[in-house]
């Protein structure tokens, strides 16, 4: 392997771990983003760990500010709302698209799962689905 494809792999791996850690709340919105820090936690050179900073910066998961720094991005409530209201289309359309193509076979294996998952939850809290 060359150098560039071992930085790449890095640089992968630890925006993969910053990102995870920044939608589960590990890295709290408004935290500011210490290279050197960070550097040390992964175990890796400033390279990498700035391209996935640049990677989290263009999934708008980081603000750079000039003089500053990077700092996890905070969102408004409307900005949350705006992302759900996307969301909720997009997943409607996924659903949408998943039934028109469904087989009969998965059809039958869809209900049963329902019908599965209203058993479990009859037995566990005795409450219906």
């Amino acid at each position: 392997m060359n150098q560039e494809t071992d930085i790449r792999t890095i640089a992968d791996r630890v925006f993969e771990s910053i990102q995870t850690a920044i939608v589960k709340g590990d890295i709290p919105p408004g935290t500011k983003i210490s290279e050197p820090e960070l550097a040390r936690t992964y175990g890796i050179s400033r390279g990498p760990l700035r391209e996935a900073i640049r990677r989290l910066e263009g999934r708008k998961l980081l603000v750079r500010t000039a003089h500053v720094g990077a700092r996890v991005v905070s969102l408004s409530a409307a900005q949350l709302v705006e992302i759900y209201h996307v969301r909720e289309s997009l997943e409607g359309l996924a659903c949408r698209q998943a039934a028109e193509n469904m087989t009969e076979d998965e059809i039958a294996g869809l209900q049963q799962l329902l019908t599965d998952h209203e058993r479990q939850i009859e037995q566990e809290e005795g409450r219906a689905y």
